[in-house]
């Protein structure tokens, strides 16, 4: 009587075969070099290059902030496409700068923006930075 069918004679052999491969491999980097890399190697890898990746993010975040602060918008003469690029003025509170400046002539100083609709204390102080009055 036999215990196993012939398929499932073939599998048994072929998973030994496999674990005899295995081993051999193992022993062969063993004795004549070609270490395996530890999974503690990988790791301290991978955290180099996650460091590398922050250090270049925050490299071109700070390059992209002095751009911006250097890139100011004349609030006299700029049109709405022009003062869209200041962040947190939209389509709409440029206009309104537009038609405030129509209706009551040049700004004088960048106070004067508080008189706009839409724009406060809190908004003035973030976008001060990108306004110039003069050129």
């Amino acid at each position: 009587m036999n215990l196993f069918t012939q398929q499932e004679k073939f599998i048994i052999k072929s998973l030994l075969g496999v674990i005899l491969l295995g081993i051999f491999v193992t022993g062969y980097r063993h004795w004549f070099g070609d270490p395996i890399p530890s999974a503690e190697a990988e790791i301290n890898t991978f955290k180099a290059a996650v460091n590398r990746v922050a250090v270049e993010k925050e490299k071109n975040l700070a390059e992209n902030r002095q751009n911006q602060l250097v890139k100011s918008v004349n609030i006299n003469t700029s049109n709405k496409a022009d003062l869209m690029t200041i962040p947190g003025v939209g389509p709409v509170t440029a206009e309104r700068i537009i038609l405030h400046r129509e209706d009551y002539g040049r700004y004088n100083s960048v106070e004067d923006l508080l008189n706009v609709k839409g724009i406060g204390p809190k908004t003035l102080k973030k976008i001060r930075a990108y306004i110039k009055i003069e050129d």
